[in-house]
C-alpha cells in the first residue's frame, strides 16, 4: 500500500509511526527544511480536557506505543483576570515542547521513524491522489478542508510571543484573561525550565496592525519586565470541519479541526487523530468512526469557546469567582469527573439563547 503524508508535524509523524508499526512506510512531504516548530513553544496537556484518561502520556503509550519526554508535570495553575487570581494545584497535566530541539514532541517522534521525509517540498493533495492509495493531510491549516468543501466554520487569530529569561517555577503555568488587551483570547506564561519561559498572547479576530498595541498593553498591565531573548508573530486559523475524510484524503491535526484556540489546546487530539488515521489505513477501518469520540470532544470545547467569547471582564470575574469556590475547584481539577461532558448541554443552551436571531 502506498501512503503519502503531507506535513511532518506531530500528527503527521504519529500517523507515520502507526503505519510503520503495521509494516507500511509512507512518503512524508514537508515544506520546511527540518522537523520541528520554527520557534520554540511550550504547550500544555490539561487533564481536565482529556477525561476519562487520568494520564494523557500513559494513554498514548499504552494504546499507540507513543512515548514522549515531557518538560515536566503541571502541578500549579494560576488563572488571572483583571482583578483576581485563582490558584489550582494537583496533578493537572503536562508541559511539552514544540521546537527543533531534541526535547520537542515532533523531534522525538521523528527519531523513532524509518520512513523518508522529503524536505523543502510543498505539495497539494490533488497532485498525489492518483499516485497513492491514501493521502493524509497534516499541513497545520484548513486550506485543504476549504478546498474539499468540508469547512464548517473558521476564525483567524494572531499569536505574539516571547522567549523570556528569569526565575520560574517549572511546574507552574499561568493564563491571563482580560478583554482590554486579549479581546476574546488569552495570555499565557509556561516554563521551559527554571530559567526560561514562553510568554504568549493569543488573540482571535484582530488584524496584524492591532497586534503590537495589544502586546504592549499586555506587558504593561501584567507588569512583565523580564529579559526577552526573541519575539515572534504567527497568524493561524482554527475552525470545524463537517467531515475528516473525503475519498482517499484523510484530514488530521489542525487540518482536520482537531486543534483549536480554546486555551491553546488540541495537541493530544491532533496526535491521536494521526495515530487513528494510520490504524484506519492499515486495517481497512472507517477513519471517521474511529475519531468520532475525539470530534465530539472538540465540538464540546468549541461550544465552551463560543460561550467564553460572550463575556466581558465583568463576566470573566464572575466566572472565576465561581471556579474559585472550594467545592467547584475540587471537582474541576482534582477529580476524574468528565465535567466538560456534564456541562456541555447547559453551555449549548446558553449559546442558543444568546445567539442573535435573523
Amino acid at each position: 500500500m502506498r501512503v503519502a503524508i503531507i506535513g511532518a508535524g506531530p500528527s503527521g509523524l504519529a500517523c507515520a509511526y502507526e503505519l510503520e508499526r503495521r509494516g507500511i512506510y509512507p512518503d512524508i512531504f514537508e515544506s520546511s527544511s527540518k522537523v520541528g516548530y520554527p520557534v520554540p513553544r511550550v504547550e500544555i496537556l490539561l487533564q481536565l480536557f482529556q477525561r476519562p484518561q487520568r494520564d494523557q502520556l500513559r494513554y498514548m503509550f499504552e494504546h499507540f506505543g507513543l512515548k514522549f519526554r515531557p518538560l515536566g508535570r503541571v502541578r500549579r495553575y494560576f488563572m488571572h483576570s483583571l482583578r483576581q487570581t485563582v490558584p489550582v494545584s494537583g496533578d493537572l497535566g503536562y508541559l511539552v515542547e514544540r521546537s527543533q530541539s531534541r526535547d520537542a514532541v515532533e523531534v522525538q517522534l521523528y527519531e523513532k521513524l524509518q520512513s523518508v521525509i522529503i524536505f523543502d517540498t510543498m505539495v497539494d493533495y490533488r497532485e498525489l491522489v492518483n499516485k497513492y492509495d491514501c493521502v493524509v493531510v497534516a499541513e497545520g491549516n484548513l486550506m485543504t478542508a476549504r478546498s474539499l468543501k468540508v469547512l464548517e466554520t473558521a476564525q483567524a487569530a494572531w499569536v505574539k510571543g516571547a522567549i523570556i529569561l528569569g526565575r520560574f517555577d517549572p511546574e507552574a503555568a499561568f493564563i491571563y484573561f482580560n478583554t482590554n488587551y486579549a479581546r476574546q483570547g488569552f495570555g499565557s506564561l509556561k516554563p521551559f525550565s527554571r530559567e526560561r519561559a514562553l510568554l504568549e498572547l493569543n488573540i482571535p479576530g484582530i488584524s496584524h496592525t492591532e497586534l503590537d498595541s495589544c502586546w504592549v498593553q499586555f506587558m504593561e498591565q501584567e507588569n512583565f519586565h523580564m529579559d526577552i531573548v526573541e519575539t515572534f508573530e504567527i497568524p493561524y486559523t482554527t475552525g470545524l470541519t463537517i467531515r475528516q475524510q473525503v475519498g482517499k484524503v484523510l484530514l488530521i491535526g489542525s487540518s482536520g479541526s482537531f486543534t483549536d484556540s480554546f486555551l491553546g489546546l488540541g495537541l493530544m487530539e491532533g496526535i491521536l487523530s494521526g495515530a487513528l488515521a494510520g490504524k484506519a489505513i492499515a486495517e481497512g477501518l472507517n477513519y471517521e468512526q474511529l475519531i468520532s469520540p475525539i470530534i465530539m470532544q472538540v465540538r464540546r470545547r468549541f461550544a465552551f469557546r463560543e460561550a467564553l467569547n460572550t463575556l466581558d471582564n465583568t463576566g470573566i470575574e464572575r466566572l472565576l469567582k465561581f471556579i474559585a469556590l472550594p467545592g467547584v475547584k475540587q471537582v474541576l481539577y482534582n477529580t476524574n469527573i468528565d465535567i466538560i461532558n456534564l456541562l456541555h448541554p447547559y453551555v449549548k443552551k446558553y449559546n442558543q439563547k444568546i445567539k442573535p436571531a435573523f
